[in-house]
């Protein structure tokens, strides 16, 4: 007996396209449609009157003119759907990939992509030398680090630290270092190097609107550094025993040391944010753990 016959409603389109590498599937989608200057909606639903037993992927598939197994490899999270986290360790978010790591790719340096990217660890480009994270609004406001290597060198270290201590405990640091910083220098925290680096962006900084991605690129070695120092559980356990918090404030000081003392008003705040910044850490990470453990013996329970 022959199999049943199904007929594919739809057939590749004239202008094939392969996926980027974690591109969004709107992004996608955009792309197809624009090469083949059709509306994006007749990509979602090629027939009006017929349906088609194929999955979103196989659809795509015969549409762009590539294998299945190009989309597994380039975009997983369409294949699995719990890939994309919004939060936890490596919240994924889209973000707009690295100019020129799609002009390298599909040829055509007028192109964007819309790519998942970990809002925590991914900060810059290091191939390209941009910076692709933070208040990244649009690819013309990714910013050329070449004057900067120490940005560069930052991302680099980010990423040793996450291999090292793994991404819930850096996921936490950045997030409150990051948040810890910006407290810092509303109160008159300054530092010669920051400043540096935001002139050699920006010239003119007062044009510098605080959301902007020049102001979380200039601090982002400082960030990484004090998570380099919060990271470790010796240096997180000295900030939390006041008998020992000196030790603590002292390496603080000597990694990240100041240009000019803080106002009398911010002294007092300062040292109880180094502690709370420590207690807010340690306390992510034990809800992170405590997330592990609960998913793990949920799995075990539905395992039959």
């Amino acid at each position: 007996m022959s199999p049943r016959f199904e007929p594919v409603v739809f057939r590749p389109l004239p202008r094939p396209l392969k996926p980027f590498p974690q591109e969004t599937e709107s992004s996608f989608l955009n792309r197809l449609a624009t090469a083949n200057a059709i509306p994006v909606q007749r990509l979602r639903q090629p027939s009006r009157w017929l349906t088609s037993r194929l999955d979103p992927i196989d659809q795509l598939s015969v549409l762009s003119g590539q294998p299945r197994t190009v989309f597994q490899y380039a975009i997983p999270r369409w294949e699995n759907k719990s890939w994309n986290v919004s939060n936890g360790p490596l919240a994924l978010t889209p973000r707009w990939a690295c100019r020129r790591c799609v002009a390298r790719r599909t040829g055509n340096p007028q192109q964007d992509v819309m790519v998942w990217m970990s809002k925590h660890h991914d900060q810059v480009c290091i191939p390209h030398r941009l910076w692709i994270g933070r208040a990244v609004e649009n690819t013309a406001r990714q910013l050329d680090l070449t004057d900067l290597p120490e940005v560069v060198q930052a991302q680099r270290r980010h990423y040793r630290l996450l291999r090292r201590r793994g991404p819930a405990t850096i996921a936490a640091c950045y997030e409150h270092c990051s948040a810890f910083w910006h407290s810092l220098f509303q109160r008159g925290y300054r530092l010669s190097d920051r400043a540096e680096r935001l002139r050699r962006l920006s010239p003119n900084d007062r044009q510098v609107r605080p959301w902007e991605p020049q102001r979380y690129a200039a601090v982002y070695p400082e960030i990484v550094e004090a998570m380099s120092l919060y990271a470790s559980p010796h240096w997180r356990s000295l900030a939390l025993f006041r008998e020992r918090f000196e030790l603590f404030r002292a390496e603080f000081n000597r990694r990240l040391p100041q240009e000019s003392a803080l106002r009398t008003t911010a002294r007092q705040w300062f040292l109880t944010e180094l502690i709370r910044t420590a207690l807010r850490i340690e306390r992510s990470i034990e809800a992170a753990e405590l997330k592990v453990i609960v998913a793990h013996h949920q799995h075990e329970a539905s395992t039959p």
